[in-house]
């Protein structure tokens, strides 16, 4: 059925397109140096450090801890010099056990001579903890410490001192505060995730959960961190970055400023992955954390208007531009785009209807949809956990237990249930006859498209199980069909893994959370059904060829797209539909799909 030399043409093109994007790699940029080195004063930044653990050594969002934390930040923040009037901002937010009630606090810092360049810079540190979690409070320190420097020194921007909370709630408070801010223009944002907690080299994240990330701003602070002398963590290779892009998975508040389009890093002494308790910080850590933010905040005041956030990728220390990364998928997805149009021209010249089976396929979608849907009605009724504020929440708070098990099971009853009874009408007129893998390919490129032009990284990771469906209706053995079902399982295998480091918990969790936190609706509705759509066109290919595995005829060589004379009689309900694994006594097998030139007697 798959024109082989045409899908090898095609991925000839690709590879040669493919090299030529890859030579427009280029430098993602930096910042100007700063005027001064950096002279943050570590000791007393531990002191504040030591102070707020004593305070509130557990600061859980809603509790007295929390009250106790917004408190003394609002205190040291009063101490200031050169700061507006302290400002509580008290919000709640919706969880799985109810409303809470929390706040940020926040000051800000007139712009002090220089050129007065329009937007302010935004500074801010989360405050609170998750449950059972002692630390953390390297970066409300960093923030005091970096408050009372910069409100001494000239500055060209207004700069905004901001202690977020409810962090761990779907980073709450920063996205409260960016929805209630408008006295003035934003220009970057830098956020301090306990930049100091944990020795081991300063991680920086870059990515927000709505599938883009800020490059420049990363290589800034990159940069910031050279200056400073601070040992910085090895930047994510392709498939980390590619992963975040395509299932979007971070506890920073820098997503919440880049959901608005506003560039944005977390400076954080953990690889990205929720807080974790640790001991108080050292004055070297401490140190090290705040001369970057300082050196970094310096070269901000400086630079010009750094470019939004965007879907790029970082290869050695280049970046491939959003619009070549578009392209690089769009070239990689050319083969199966093209075998698609190459089988809608030849089924159309043998006057093949497609709708028929396209229907098929619908109905096939049908139980797949039906399952969500109730996941989803479960979650709404609180027998699943919901988003915290629109987004995924943390592992802790998506348990499974007992509930999970009876939400499972009565989605999959429901799936069950619904192809029950469409069976019928996705089999009956499908069931043995050759054009339904084609037209399932034809199906596979419009998806492949429509996907493309939604996410472009997801469909990066669905690529290799597409074209393991395309290839598959040209295997000749059994074992081809087993390797390329390995291959195509692979993509997931590794999404799977990756976001067990980003939650902290092991493989199987992680395959619950992604799949939960899906169905809750936290990762929205349209690539879901995409996914869904890729899945179920993926499954109906490989049962086709898996049924020609069990009848023996895998060997008797690929479907032919064209039907055969039987085929086109049959569908127009004028002669039984012939089976593939009949065989006549009065003449011997044929090619199923091949017409049968025998003269008549």
């Amino acid at each position: 059925m798959l024109n082989g030399r045409l899908y090898r043409l095609s991925w000839l093109v690709a590879a040669l397109a493919l090299l030529v994007a890859l030579l427009t790699l280029e430098s993602p940029g930096g910042t100007p140096d700063p005027p001064l080195p950096p002279a943050f004063d570590a000791m007393a930044a531990r002191g504040i450090a030591a102070n707020l653990a004593t305070v509130a050594p557990e600061r859980v969002p809603g509790t007295a801890g929390d009250q106790a934390s917004a408190t003394w930040m609002a205190e040291e923040l009063a101490d200031v010099p050169g700061a507006s009037r302290v400002v509580r901002q008290r919000f709640s937010v919706a969880t799985a056990a109810g409303r809470i009630v929390t706040e940020n606090v926040y000051v800000s810092l007139p712009a002090r001579g220089g050129t007065g360049a329009p937007g302010a810079l935004l500074i801010s540190a989360p405050r609170d903890t998750p449950p059972g979690v002692r630390g953390g409070e390297s970066g409300s320190a960093v923030l005091v410490q970096l408050a009372r420097a910069l409100g001494t020194v000239a500055r060209n921007r207004p700069v905004l001192i901001v202690s977020t909370g409810a962090s761990t709630l779907g980073n709450a408070g920063a996205r409260w505060f960016m929805s209630r801010f408008s006295r003035m223009p934003l220009a970057a944002a830098v956020s301090l995730d306990d930049p100091a907690g944990v020795p081991g080299g300063l991680h920086i994240w870059d990515d927000g959960q709505d599938s883009r990330r800020s490059i420049p701003m990363m290589a800034a602070a990159e940069q910031a961190a050279v200056r400073a002398d601070a040992p910085v963590a090895p930047a994510p290779g392709p498939f980390p970055q590619i992963a975040q892009l395509a299932v979007p998975q971070t506890s920073g508040d820098q997503a919440a400023y880049i959901a608005l389009g506003l560039p944005a890093v977390s400076l954080a002494a953990r690889p990205e992955g929720p807080l974790v308790s640790g001991t108080l910080a050292t004055e070297d850590a401490l140190g090290d954390a705040g001369r970057t933010a300082e050196g970094l905040i310096s070269s901000l005041d400086r630079a010009d208007a750094l470019p939004a956030p965007s879907t790029g990728l970082v290869i050695n220390g280049r970046e491939l531009r959003p619009i070549m990364s578009r392209v690089v998928i769009l070239l990689l997805a050319l083969p199966i785009l093209v075998a698609a149009l190459d089988l809608t021209v030849r089924l159309r010249r043998a006057g093949v209807r497609l709708v028929p089976f396209a229907a098929a396929l619908l109905w096939r979608l049908l139980p797949v949809v039906a399952a969500l849907l109730v996941a989803h009605l479960l979650a709404i009724a609180g027998m699943l956990p919901g988003p915290s504020g629109g987004w995924p929440p943390l592992a802790d708070v998506v348990p499974f237990d007992l509930p999970a098990v009876v939400a499972i099971v009565l989605s999959v009853g429901a799936g069950v249930f619904t192809w029950m009874l469409v069976r019928h009408r996705a089999t009956r007129r499908d069931a043995e006859v050759a054009s339904r893998a084609a037209v399932g390919v034809i199906a596979l490129g419009a998806v492949t498209l429509v996907l493309w032009l939604v996410s472009p990284f997801a469909l990066l990771i669905a690529l290799p199980a597409a074209h393991c469906a395309l290839i598959v209706t040209r295997a000749t053995r059994p074992w081809q069909v087993i390797a390329l079902a390995v291959v195509a399982a692979v993509p997931a295998v590794l999404i799977v893994w990756w976001a067990s480091g980003r939650i902290d918990r092991g493989v199987p969790y992680s395959s619950w959370y992604l799949l939960e936190t899906t169905v809750a609706g936290a990762r929205g509705i349209v690539g879901p059904l995409l996914a869904a759509a890729v899945l179920v066109i993926v499954w109906s290919l490989g049962s086709l060829v898996m049924s020609r595995v069990r009848r023996g005829l895998v060997a008797a060589g690929p479907y032919r797209p064209v039907p055969s004379d039987d085929e086109r009689l049959a569908r127009r309900g004028r002669r039984p539909l012939p089976s593939l694994s009949r065989r006549s006594r009065s003449r011997p097998p044929v090619r199923d799909g091949s017409r049968d030139r025998r003269r008549p007697r």
